[in-house]
């Protein structure tokens, strides 16, 4: 109460600058990455509490940045609310600009967002959040892991398994590896049996190790699992 007494008594105007100067000195006092680990919680919510006088780009972007590294933190230990509070202010502190100038960054908030929002079972906003990245992706590969996370989500919702294959399906066709919903089991057999023909006095692990240098077919393994 004293504390919550005293914080009253710093005018409106001075909170935002005053948060903003805690959180610089308490990023500045640490002397190693895992000091600021271990503390990323305390900086960063030092440093949004005083994001509306963050001025320069660099601090903006840093501060995004801070966010993105608080989220994944978070992820770490299974607390996906917290993780979608801390990409969310990430989010909103992008700028239209940043698509282009902080691509991967912008990517890597969305597409997280999308995944932990998911974890929370918010539906609709992981639709919205996939909606953006496929507008704004690049390739194939920034939409991958947004459509793995659209199909689980399909998937989630009653008599929606089929919905959530065809698109896994559309996205496998992007990737070179087209299926049909229609295969019969004597043709689904006969793939099989060929496949075993072609591998057949050939070392597997070979074979692996190419599979898991090849980055398109490494994308279309983690949309088959």
């Amino acid at each position: 109460q004293i504390e919550s007494a005293a914080y009253s008594l710093i005018p409106e105007k001075y909170r935002g600058p005053w948060h903003l100067s805690i959180g610089k000195k308490l990023l500045s006092s640490c002397d190693s990455e895992e000091e600021i680990e271990r503390v990323i919680f305390l900086i960063v919510d030092q440093f949004n509490r005083g994001k509306l006088s963050i001025k320069e780009e660099v601090e903006r972007i840093s501060l995004i940045e801070l966010n993105y590294r608080a989220a994944q933190k978070a992820i770490s230990s299974s607390t996906f609310s917290n993780a979608s509070h801390y990409l969310k202010e990430g989010i909103n502190l992008l700028e239209k600009k940043h698509c282009e100038s902080h691509h991967r960054l912008w990517i890597s908030l969305y597409v997280s967002y999308a995944e932990t929002e998911y974890c929370n079972g918010n539906f609709k906003n992981v639709r919205d959040t996939v909606g953006s990245i496929i507008a704004h992706a690049k390739s194939l590969d920034d939409k991958v892991p947004a459509y793995k996370t659209l199909c689980l989500c399909v998937g989630s919702v009653k008599r929606k398994n089929i919905d959530a294959t065809r698109i896994g399906l559309d996205v496998l066709g992007q990737l070179g590896e087209h299926f049909t919903l229609k295969r019969s089991l004597v043709s689904s057999l006969a793939e099989i049996f060929k496949t075993k023909l072609l591998l057949m006095g050939k070392d597997v692990d070979i074979i692996m190790s190419k599979v898991m240098d090849d980055k398109q077919m490494l994308a279309i393994m983690d949309l088959l699992e």
